[in-house]
């Protein structure tokens, strides 16, 4: 079976590894990005009889030496690094995403390019290309290896993104099918009557053909609000509200009772 390394970039108080300061005073720091994304792909992958480790679990600033031991032990296929870029720590108009391989690796490199075509194509965000690059987690894996860069923290527009579920969702699903991609795995249909597989596609086209009879119904409102958040779990209050206006029509089109 695939077993996949993925790594979630740097702890959350490594230090530099944050936004500059927003115009409301707050930060942003790049483990909030990478970790949650390094989960949604795990959880995707999974779902597609994938195994996988991760190897900085925590919100600690694991040893890079010890991200590679661990998925060499466990002999992994394929070993993810996810990051988001930094330019020089100010606000400023450069951005997109790059992808990177240890040079002359020819597996990372197709790794990298099957990777970078799908998150390009999800985001539409400027594509600064496939790249080389000396980092630890690529030269000491035993595995083709690639380390992605979703976006920059420096960049107002992307980094106002990286706490965005969606957005996470959009970088996690992009780096899961270049996965399959280069694997040569087809994406498992999911059964009609059960939902079983979790095909996102799927999920996807369900999930819009409910919404859509919900607003015709009248019983949902702000639909592209709606559309970003097809494959996240629905929030309580989302849940309370959806069921109030249900039971509120309902009384207001029922018989009278004296």
């Amino acid at each position: 079976m695939t077993l996949v390394a993925i790594d979630n970039g740097h702890g959350l108080n490594t230090p530099g590894k944050q936004t500059p300061i927003f115009p409301d005073g707050t930060i942003t720091k790049e483990w909030e990005f990478n970790y949650p994304t390094a989960k949604k792909l795990g959880s995707l992958l999974e779902a597609q009889g994938i195994k996988v480790i991760y190897v900085s679990p925590t919100e600690q600033d694991t040893l890079l030496k010890h991200r590679t031991d661990l998925a060499n032990q466990a002999k992994a296929d394929l070993f993810v690094s996810i990051h988001y870029n930094g330019y020089r720590g100010v606000w400023g108009s450069h951005g997109g995403i790059e992808t990177y391989h240890y040079p002359g690796a020819e597996k990372g490199y197709a790794l990298a390019t099957s990777v970078q075509k799908e998150l390009i194509k999800k985001t539409g965000w400027r594509d600064r290309g496939v790249k080389t690059a000396d980092f630890h987690v690529l030269r000491e894996s035993k595995m083709p290896a690639i380390l992605v860069e979703c976006g920059f923290m420096d960049n107002p527009e992307e980094a106002a993104l990286m706490v965005e579920e969606s957005h996470q969702n959009r970088c996690a699903e992009a780096i899961y099918q270049g996965i399959l991609s280069y694997l040569g795995i087809p994406l498992k249909e999911a059964s009609p009557s059960t939902g079983e597989g979790e095909n996102p596609s799927w999920a996807v086209k369900q999930g819009l053909e409910h919404l859509n009879s919900l607003m015709e119904k009248g019983l949902i409102l702000e639909a592209h609000y709606w559309k970003e958040k097809l494959l996240e779990p629905m929030p309580a209050w989302a849940v309370f509200s959806l069921i109030d206006r249900i039971t509120e029509r309902s009384v207001d089109n029922g018989p009278t009772v004296d």
